[in-house]
């Protein structure tokens, strides 16, 4: 599959939007991917503690998906954020 990966909010400043072909079928083969691609990233989520980043599947939170379907995918990459 082709996997396109975008950076928002702060992370835009850190990091390139890329693309990459991929046979992941697991979430967490998916982000094993992505951190290996982007230098950098799994230290910037240790700078978020708890809350760690917030990673997007074609709008999807990647916490609630049980496999990576499809030919072609994108990959939002947020940091935390607060509100009131």
């Amino acid at each position: 599959m082709k996997v396109n990966v975008k950076f928002f909010a702060e992370l835009r400043e850190s990091f390139k939007p890329f693309e990459f072909e991929c046979d992941c079928k697991t979430p967490s083969e998916l982000l094993e991917e992505i951190y290996r691609r982007a230098p950098g990233l799994k230290e910037k989520e240790a700078e978020y503690k708890d809350l760690g980043l917030i990673f997007l599947v074609n709008g999807r939170d990647v916490r609630h998906l049980k496999e990576i379907e499809g030919d072609e995918i994108t990959v939002s990459v947020f940091p935390p954020s607060a509100g009131g």
